[in-house]
């Protein structure tokens, strides 16, 4: 397995001090296992019945370079097309919120036919045992993907967690929407070492 490793790490958020990182339980990124994951999951009540992450060091770097942030949400259409939730490329993911509560019209929105969910979710794995996901063939009328990471801390809860409960609320009310959630750890069974990880240097 080729090893990808970032020398520096950039920083994820706007106007980012330690004290902000402390208080929201910012914490060093460390490497992960399947039971640190599911662990943290359910003490937030979080289903983990589907625990993805990426496949390798090779797929978590090509995430970084998409400088998609996170955490983050993307959007797809029935056709499987990005429907973008910002008004501009420089707002934040706060518009999540505010896309959601109008997203089961969703289809009716313009949408990036070149940036498929396909192109999203080609080099994902199940974190228990790294087997490669593929998504069923079932038809929906909205794909949500997520990303977060357990080192983020409270960030998980503000943001990821309460989309997916948004989500779950939606589907409950008969929106057909599939929500698919990505972990953005270091993977202890990708085999690397604490010494290959990137320098983080905002701690």
């Amino acid at each position: 397995m080729k090893i990808f490793v970032l020398t520096t790490f950039a920083c994820l958020f706007l106007s980012c001090t330690r004290l902000l990182f402390f208080y929201e339980g910012v914490r060093k990124p460390e490497l992960e296992t399947p039971e640190h994951l599911q662990k943290f999951l359910i003490r937030k009540e979080i289903d983990t019945t589907e625990l993805l992450c990426f496949e390798d060091t090779s797929a978590l770097y090509r995430f970084y370079t998409q400088k998609i942030g996170f955490p983050e949400a993307r959007f797809f259409n029935r056709k499987r097309q990005m429907v973008d939730y910002r008004e501009k490329p420089s707002d934040c993911n706060a518009r999540v919120f505010t896309f959601m509560e109008k997203m089961d019209r969703i289809n009716d929105l313009p949408a990036d036919s070149t940036k498929p969910l396909d192109s999203f979710i080609c080099d994902l794995a199940y974190v228990k045992d790294l087997r490669p996901f593929q998504l069923e063939t079932n038809e929906y009328d909205i794909y949500l993907v997520m990303y977060w990471a357990k080192w983020l801390g409270k960030v998980n809860k503000r943001k990821i967690f309460e989309w997916e409960k948004l989500a779950i609320q939606a589907k409950d009310k008969g929106l057909n929407i599939r929500v698919i959630k990505i972990n953005a750890d270091f993977q202890q069974s990708w085999g690397i070492t604490k010494e290959q990880m990137p320098v983080f240097d905002f701690f």
